[in-house]
């Protein structure tokens, strides 16, 4: 069964209201050793994230009114928010979230292109209800081999594809394919199919084609 971020995250979350003072807000990070915390409102939907980066802008930047107009943007705006002194003036919004029904890969994907080590996840009002990590999602590669190549062989290799003359075998979350296919061009695919399955680190193929249709008159093997 296909994993999703609901089967993977924390329900026990540390939050923080939006009202929430810089001093309470570090004490807060420190004495949970946290580096970050979602912001909620008052029906507990997020609002953005606040993290220990935030609010070192300002010990790094204790006059940031002595700013000048010339500066490069970023270097504005994080000299703007080190004026802060709440949880609201100090997070960054809006928060990049997932829900529940995120399939894994997705949330992966979304921390990998922002930089982050978690994401809140919510529900369809967007009201917090869970955090996900990224040692979270390795979940999805706790399947032993047995039951990887069982998956593969019969989900994808031949009830997907409908193949019945490639072989299968799994060792250690690496799937290897042997065997013959009718076209060249159904090789690249059904290694593709195969290396998007829940669970797979690699894919092998040691596979033969009857007929060449990716090459201007290929023949049949």
């Amino acid at each position: 069964m296909t994993k999703t971020v609901g089967d993977l995250m924390t329900t026990s979350v540390l939050a923080a209201r939006d009202d929430a003072g810089y001093k309470e807000l570090a004490a807060f990070m420190r004495d949970h050793h946290v580096s970050a915390v979602p912001v909620v409102d008052g029906g507990h939907r997020v609002l953005g994230v606040v993290s220990t980066a935030d609010l070192l802008l300002k010990l790094a930047d204790p006059d940031p009114e002595e700013g000048y107009t010339g500066e490069p943007f970023r270097e504005r705006l994080a000299r703007i928010k080190s004026t802060g002194t709440t949880a609201r003036e100090l997070m960054t919004s809006p928060a990049v979230t997932v829900t529940a029904a995120t399939a894994p890969r997705e949330a992966a994907g979304l921390m990998r292109r922002h930089g982050f080590r978690r994401l809140p996840v919510v529900d369809g009002d967007g009201r917090l209800v869970g955090l996900v990590g990224r040692s979270d999602l390795l979940h999805v590669y706790a399947v032993d081999d047995a039951d990887l190549e069982r998956r593969v062989r019969e989900d994808v290799v031949r009830g997907r594809f409908g193949l019945t003359d490639v072989e299968t075998g799994v060792s250690h979350g690496v799937v290897t394919l042997s065997g013959e296919v009718a076209r060249r061009s159904d090789i690249p695919r059904l290694a593709h199919a195969v290396r998007d399955a829940e669970g797979v680190v690699h894919v092998r193929c040691h596979l033969t084609h009857r007929l060449d249709d990716l090459t201007l008159g290929g023949t049949s093997r």
